[in-house]
């Protein structure tokens, strides 16, 4: 006997909370919206534009399947999620949401990885963007751009030249600062050295130091391309996997 078929608003509503640890994590919902991705993924992307066109404080108190979705959209690899996330992760209501700051740092940069179109400049613009979350463009920077240099899906040449430009546009924002940083070392970009060490005198950062670079530098000059892949740099893998990975048995 086959199960019912779940209709699109049960599959939305099962998807949906205020806090992203409220509840079960919903297996049905999520297969069922996997077996019927063509019809689903339109309904997501309009979930995440009325993420974005509500209010600061709806965002923060209206329940919203948004966090969920990019989970599922992070399976589908559709780079027609591509653009709404790149502006979604921009927004703090969403990154820094009620207990899913910490889960965003682990699976952000893998998501926006497997929904990449081939066109850099959406996540360009986040991490220049001062009036988006600090959060999501430090781990744009050293996370999902150092990520697609890594599996050769942007030329590390393109991010090298946009770290130059980006130099005289990030403000005094020492956690973005850091991502900076971090990302130069992670290409391992040895001409940026003197470029830090100037951000470093002129107290861009809080609390970093020219050794903390060299270290990073060094490790990514030493690795053996991808024969030695960043545990953070793992391919996303199925939405179930990747949600029960952060909720209590």
């Amino acid at each position: 006997m086959t199960s019912p078929v779940m209709p699109p608003e049960e599959i939305l509503r099962s998807l949906t909370r205020r806090y992203f640890y409220d509840g079960p994590v919903p297996e049905d919902a999520i297969e069922e919206a996997c077996r019927r991705r063509d019809e689903m993924l339109p309904l997501f992307l309009v979930e995440i534009e009325k993420f974005l066109s509500a209010s600061p404080r709806e965002r923060l108190r209206k329940p919203t399947p948004v966090h969920l979705i990019l989970f599922v959209l992070g399976e589908w690899g559709d780079q027609r999620a591509y653009r709404p996330l790149a502006r979604l992760i921009r927004c703090p209501q969403f990154t820094e949401h009620h207990g899913f700051g910490t889960v965003f740092d682990d699976v952000g940069h893998r998501v926006i990885a497997a929904v990449y179109d081939g066109d850099p400049e959406p996540l360009f613009e986040a991490a220049r963007d001062p009036k988006a979350d600090r959060l999501a463009r430090h781990y744009i920077l050293c996370n999902a751009l150092a990520m697609l240099v890594h599996h050769e899906k942007i030329d590390r040449e393109v991010v090298a030249n946009f770290l130059i430009d980006l130099y005289e546009e990030l403000g005094d924002y020492p956690f973005v600062w850091y991502g900076w940083a971090r990302l130069a070392a992670r290409l391992g970009l040895s001409a940026f050295r003197p470029l830090v060490l100037q951000a470093i005198a002129e107290e861009r950062f809080d609390d970093y130091e020219i050794d903390e670079f060299d270290k990073e530098l060094k490790l990514a000059i030493a690795r053996p391309g991808a024969e030695d892949i960043d545990e953070e740099f793992l391919p996303f893998e199925g939405a179930y996997e990747e949600i029960i990975a952060y909720f209590p048995p």
